[in-house]
């Protein structure tokens, strides 16, 4: 009884550490899209390539992929409470330092070091989500935490898309980069302060970790392989777009950076509603396949529409509309590749679906400024990353959410 007690008395504070969470997890996004917003001011204030301005977020996801593996092991001997602490600690300190970069004559060399070492904090914040989901709900709530912690992403994307813009043409680079490292440590205060360890629960198998052995044999699974490479196309696109959204909205329909950043901002905002009501569709229908089939097709239409039409008010449409579909495509096939690895691999399948996302992010990033030199436009960019959508929707079509077999944890 006295054991029982002690658990319901621990569980009752899940709610405040998955709120810190939360905030914690908006911050990393806002410190990694903080200049693709206004990418164009950047290029003039640090006289550098809009190329350049990209490292600044590309490093994210080149690092994630560095990291992933070891945080992920530290991460299941450690706990939640320490590694999201060190990933706050960096985004405090590291988002301090990128102050000193306008200080020094917009010195561009400080900001890109800064820039690394924030984007070391997201493996230990992304790699935390299913295992303070594990350890803190119980199963029945556990969809619930794992939504609700990702949708605090989309939250941080948001936020840096609307946000930074406003917070630039109102107090200059110095002091958006002041407010966001204010932003940071208080973030990182509140959570050494509020966190603590979750209790154990001896029934779970799940890790939220993985091995590249683990690597090798998810991926020897057709339905698998085309989930890592939905993932690589349709996540690592949609990060790409938004690290360019600004230049690619002022290259094709003239917007200025305000504009660019509110066009995000809809385009999350959408986002989050379609991941609450796409994912309680799918519950109430008890069918996942058809959902996301239907969110490939609709998000790639309004991909390319986003590149062809011009009128502000219907972008701002467009964006929601691509948003609420293509983003809420993503805890289905998070759901749906549980479902497909069987008990005890849903772990690892969601860390090396994530990983993959990060390798897309790289890739796409890295080609959209080639293409753009070598067609003058940005609009061949979209069609690539819409072309690889297509590859992914016709690839999906083949999947059935039957469990693999033979796969265990051994």
């Amino acid at each position: 009884m006295k054991s029982t007690n002690k658990t319901q008395k621990t569980s009752s504070y899940r709610w405040l550490i998955l709120g810190t969470f939360i905030f914690i997890a908006l911050i990393s996004q806002l410190l990694w899209l903080t200049f693709a917003p206004i990418s164009s001011e950047m290029v003039k204030l640090y006289s550098i390539t809009s190329f350049d301005v990209s490292l600044l977020s590309l490093v994210w996801p080149l690092i994630f992929v560095i990291f992933a593996i070891p945080v992920g092991v530290y991460i299941d001997k450690n706990g939640v409470q320490k590694s999201v602490i060190i990933g706050a600690l960096f985004l405090a300190f590291f988002g301090m330092l990128r102050i000193l970069s306008t200080s020094f004559n917009y010195n561009f060399l400080i900001l890109f070091i800064a820039q690394c070492g924030a984007a070391i904090s997201q493996p230990f914040i992304f790699g935390s989500i299913t295992k303070l989901a594990t350890t803190w709900f119980p199963k029945n709530e556990q969809g619930l935490a794992t939504g609700l912690a990702t949708i605090g992403l989309f939250l941080g994307m948001m936020v840096a898309l609307v946000l930074t813009p406003q917070l630039y043409l109102l107090f200059d680079l110095h002091g958006l980069l002041t407010s966001y490292a204010l932003i940071a440590g208080v973030g990182a205060l509140l959570f050494i302060i509020f966190s603590k360890e979750g209790p154990q629960h001896k029934d779970i198998t799940d890790s939220g970790s993985f091995t590249l052995s683990d690597l090798w044999r998810l991926s020897k699974y057709r339905r698998f392989l085309i989930l890592e490479f939905g993932f690589f196309a349709v996540v690592g696109g949609f990060t790409a777009i938004l690290t360019w959204l600004e230049e690619i909205l002022h290259n094709l329909h003239n917007l200025t950076i305000d504009q660019a950043g509110l066009v995000g901002g809809v385009l999350i905002i959408g986002g989050i509603i379609g991941s609450i009501l796409i994912p309680a569709l799918s519950d109430k229908t008890k069918k996942i396949k058809p959902f996301v089939l239907l969110n490939l097709l609709l998000g790639t239409i309004m991909l390319f529409l986003l590149g062809l039409i011009s009128s502000y008010m219907l972008l701002l449409i467009i964006s929601f509309i691509t948003g609420f579909f293509l983003m809420s495509a993503l805890p289905l096939v998070l759901e749906l590749s549980g479902k497909i690895t069987g008990p005890g691999l849903e772990g690892r399948a969601s860390s090396l679906l994530w990983f993959f996302s990060q390798v897309g992010s790289v890739v796409l990033i890295i080609l959209i400024e080639p293409l753009e030199e070598m067609f003058n436009s940005y609009l061949y960019a979209l069609i690539l990353i819409g072309s690889l959508w297509i590859i992914s929707l016709i690839l999906f079509i083949r999947i059935d959410d039957s469990p693999m077999e033979k796969m265990t944890t051994e």
